[in-house]
């Protein structure tokens, strides 16, 4: 007959065993786990490697970039308006060494619907004038038109800015008064003058220079930098 005791003794060497034989399966497990992961990490270290491989030939041809897109935003100048609205007055200069000629004119010109031409006698760009208390960004004075430009990154308008832009320039020749904005913007301050503005983006802008670029043969350097920082910057 088993003793009590007997069976405890035989139940304990029988978990033993399986604990022993459980031991061995997962010591086997665990050794296989290691292995393949010492495979692992050996293939994503080759991998590693070729993909450093492959950004260190992207650097070398010019094509892994980062940072600023154009130089204009290098010199962190990009949403400066009287930095951009000075290079666009650059460009609009018939006889400018941006070498567009009046290309760039013409082509604001026919964009807003303007019967005139960039080499006519006497046209010229004047940049922040003054009257009075008021200052226009830009203003394009042609033989019997003009062009009044307030231009806008992300300024807000003044006082009755637009209204006293108005005023002060209505009397000139044939004048078109355009708000110049990134993106589509509705103009606060155009209350008594609200029928007399267009509305331009620097969108558009890139546009027209980038046509007139494409017309002409070389054109300077800084022509493309300025139309690329439009495109990067302010398309929106």
């Amino acid at each position: 007959m088993t003793r009590p005791g007997e069976v405890a003794v035989d139940a304990m060497h029988e978990w033993e065993a399986r604990h022993a034989t459980l031991t061995v399966k997962w010591h086997a497990v665990a050794a296989a786990e290691q292995s393949q992961g010492a495979t692992a990490v050996t293939h994503w270290r080759n991998r590693l490697g070729q993909l450093q491989a492959a950004q260190r030939d992207l650097v070398q041809t010019g094509r892994w970039r980062g940072g600023p897109r154009t130089l204009l935003a290098a010199l962190d100048v990009q949403y400066r308006e009287l930095a951009m609205t000075a290079g666009l007055a650059w460009l609009l200069r018939s006889d400018g060494h941006h070498g567009l000629g009046p290309a760039l004119l013409d082509g604001l010109l026919h964009h807003l619907g303007i019967d005139g031409s960039g080499t006519e006698a006497g046209v010229r760009a004047v940049l922040e004038e003054q009257r009075d208390e008021t200052r226009a960004d830009l203003v394009l004075y042609g033989g019997d038109w003009t062009i009044v430009v307030e231009a806008k990154t992300f300024a807000v308008e003044q006082e009755r800015q637009l209204d006293r832009l108005y005023e002060h320039w209505r009397n000139e020749p044939a004048p078109c008064f355009v708000f110049l904005t990134r993106g589509q913007r509705v103009p606060t301050t155009a209350v008594d003058s609200r029928d007399q503005w267009r509305a331009l983006t620097w969108d558009q802008v890139a546009d027209i220079a980038r046509v007139a670029a494409t017309s002409m043969t070389g054109a300077a350097p800084g022509v493309h930098d300025y139309i690329a920082t439009l495109e990067a910057y302010h398309r929106v």
